[in-house]
């Protein structure tokens, strides 16, 4: 239980913050922190400092737009895990969102209360450079075919690589103008020029790099270890669980998480969790490892010989069974397909892989196993010879061959994750995974690759951060569907004794907001009629608002309304194709501004994370009901797996997810209490389709307008 103390200190700062800001306190901003407050002070900790249950306390807190969800949350987490000597990790879904809390509600926070704590920006190895990378790089004798080799560079031209960006990086290191963070160089760089000197997880040797006490990543994340409060984002978050936890952030047992814009941490936690290998950029990749085997072969002694002759005729197996599963894979694809598309896709019926192809999965496996346990006791070589003087090879050679080595380990690991995926069928009464083909076509040359993910975060999530974490805090506008958390449940796999509350937003919507639905002419099921229905009744629905956002859900049909609009009308509209989404926004509000009018065509990444208050969004038209696409593998097999289980997947899973998106998008409207103006939903399903009533009471409650075309 935690002390009455700290609960006047969140008190106190909270005051504080709208005394010194001169802002009213905000009911539901005062009901969010009491009920994290509540949740997290319940825990009972043993003699070292651990949660006593098997869950960690979880508090879900649904917070309307307005309620001020950042401020919340800080005041009310900090001081509690201060006093439980726990650090704060402040997950986001975007770095647009973890740079406005660490580098504007941060700032406020510490200087309008006298709430004291430390607060870094945590991001991933990749983002750092690699000193020991750059020095070779640097070196007279390092040619570019060496260094493409050695580091797993696949350059069409090896020449672009700049030499004098390097110098200029090294000497910006050696006068402290630069820190080795990819974000605070003075230059855009582009990927591949930032690719030859960073590195990820497999190239890193850690503490027996000569550069370890220099190393920036390492320094940064000793940091981390020290820091209260880490802005992090989901994917660095799922990307450390997913190696054990603790690999780049502190252990998850010693964490409170708050995971901001939680509605993404289902879909995330698939991408994080699933695997998937091209075939013939896995062919290429084992040509380059056979160069570097004989590359490095010759500087060997005679037992590092010995295993790389044993490394190099696994990795020849590797590809000869490669070749021969190429062919049995193409049998999927059909002639039309081939003939028609330059990309196609094969979905296992329930995940179910053909016994043929399974086999043939089993035997990849095992080939691969041998190439990675050859890869094992060579890099075990490496990395005593990089402790010790007097091996095999000299240290300083060691240390060279280890990123191109630790890359090809990394590479293979993640090979045999597939191909045991695939060899292997799933318990008859757990729940399926989804595997799936995909056939893409560049230049003549056939690309196949196979995937495979879980069809719920639920059970990894559970596994990884539940299970192991200390206590967390999910809060977005939007977490419930029709009403319920059953939904967010199902997909995360939230532990029971979890902690939910809706909070609503402090607007007028009945006042401030009118939701327009035709009642025919809109029939999205018709698709050349419903595109052309839009673009017959865009320019007089538009007619006198000077901001506007017409929000698609598919590209196709953002591009044949474009297609066919009157050219004047034309001139106002702002396409996402056609700019950066930051850029597109700049120039949006820069029209308005000028007085001139300017529309907003965008898709689904438009329909939240964008700020567009007053006059800069006085409509929002969404083309139709935002269902998923009905043929992404991972959603068909969750279908297919619910329908197994008597359940209606289209009524489980496909509604109170549209719904879900339909309150993100109708949420662009409305940013601040002032803002007024109106949303066009052209679906006629809202009205005539059983299931339009539902979505529609999931909305906010706007004035409602039935209009015909």
């Amino acid at each position: 239980m935690i002390s009455d103390q700290v609960k006047q200190d969140i008190q106190s700062y909270y005051s504080q913050f709208l005394q010194n800001r001169n802002l009213k306190p905000r009911y539901g901003q005062k009901l969010m922190i009491a009920e994290i407050a509540k949740t997290l002070s319940a825990v009972e900790l043993d003699e070292e400092g651990k949660r006593c249950s098997d869950s960690p306390p979880l508090c879900v807190v649904e917070a309307g737009t307005g309620t001020g969800k950042t401020i919340a949350y800080l005041v009310a987490v900090l001081p509690l895990a201060k006093a439980l000597g726990k650090q704060v990790v402040i997950a986001t879904a975007t770095v647009a969102l973890q740079e406005q809390i660490m580098f504007k509600d941060i700032p406020e926070l510490q200087a309008n209360t006298d709430m004291e704590f430390s607060c870094l920006l945590a991001k991933g190895r990749g983002r750092y450079l690699c000193l020991s990378k750059l020095e070779n790089l640097l070196r007279v004798n390092s040619s570019q075919e060496a260094m493409q080799d050695l580091y797993g560079l696949e350059l069409d031209d090896p020449s672009q690589l700049d030499k004098q960006v390097y110098q200029e990086m090294m000497k910006a290191l050696d006068e402290k103008r630069w820190q080795g963070d990819r974000d605070d160089w003075i230059e855009t760089l582009d990927n591949q020029q930032w690719r030859a000197v960073s590195v990820e997880h497999g190239q890193c040797s850690g503490s027996r790099c000569s550069n370890f006490n220099s190393c920036y990543f390492f320094k940064s994340r000793q940091l981390l270890q020290q820091s209260d409060c880490i802005i992090a984002n989901q994917d660095l978050v799922l990307a450390d669980l997913s190696l054990g936890g603790g690999a780049i952030l502190p252990h998850p047992s010693e964490v409170i998480y708050v995971f901001d814009e939680a509605h993404h941490l289902a879909a995330k936690g698939l991408s994080h969790f699933s695997h998937f290998v091209q075939l013939r950029s896995s062919l290429n990749w084992l040509d380059q490892s056979k160069k570097l085997f004989i590359r490095l072969q010759q500087q060997a002694g005679s037992e590092l010989k010995a295993l790389f002759e044993k490394a190099d005729a696994a990795a020849l197996e590797a590809r000869h069974k490669l070749n021969e599963a190429f062919l049995l894979l193409d049998q999927y694809h059909t002639e039309q397909m081939q003939s028609s598309l330059k990309q196609s896709q094969h979905t296992f019926d329930r995940g179910v892989v053909d016994p043929e192809l399974r086999e043939t999965c089993g035997i990849l496996y095992l080939c691969f196993s041998q190439l990675g346990q050859a890869l094992d006791k060579i890099l075990s070589r490496v990395r005593q010879c990089m402790e010790n003087q007097g091996g095999e090879i000299d240290s300083a050679l060691a240390e060279s061959w280890y990123p191109g080595l630790g890359s090809i380990q990394a590479r293979c690991e993640a090979s045999l994750m597939l191909w045991f995926n695939y060899a292997n069928q799933d318990e008859s009464e757990g729940i399926p995974q989804a595997r799936w083909l995909t056939f893409s076509k560049t230049q003549e040359e056939l690309e196949i690759s196979l995937s495979c993910s879980p069809i719920l975060a639920a059970e990894a999530l559970t596994e990884k951060l539940w299970n192991e974490c200390f206590a967390a805090v999910l809060t977005s506008a939007t977490l419930s569907a029709l009403n319920s958390f059953d939904f967010l449940i199902m997909r995360t796999g939230l532990p029971e004794g979890s902690r939910f509350c809706r909070i609503g937003s402090p607007f007028d919507f009945a006042e401030a907001g009118v939701l327009r639905i035709p009642e025919k002419g809109f029939d999205a099921g018709d698709s050349s009629a419903h595109t052309e229905a839009i673009i017959k009744c865009l320019p007089e629905m538009l007619d006198e608002d000077k901001g506007a956002l017409v929000l698609f859900s598919s590209r196709r049909q953002m591009t044949d309304v474009l297609e066919g609009l009157e050219e004047d009308f034309k001139d106002d509209i702002l396409s996402q194709d056609d700019y950066p989404k930051q850029q597109l926004i700049t120039l949006h509000k820069a029209n308005v501004d000028k007085g001139k009018r300017s529309i907003i065509f965008g898709l689904a990444s438009m329909s939240e994370g964008i700020d567009l208050p007053a006059a800069y969004c006085t409509h929002v038209v969404i083309a139709k009901l935002p269902f998923s696409v009905p043929d992404d593998p991972i959603d068909v097999t969750l279908g297919q797996w619910m329908k197994d289980q008597g359940k209606n997947p289209f009524i489980e899973i496909s509604i109170p997810e549209t719904a879900m998106k339909l309150v993100q998008a109708s949420g662009r409207l409305l940013r601040s209490e002032s803002d007024s103006g109106k949303i066009s939903i052209l679906d006629e399903r809202l009205l005539n389709r059983r299931y339009g009533a539902s979505i529609l009471d999931a909305l906010p409650p706007y004035r409602r307008e039935i209009f015909s075309a």
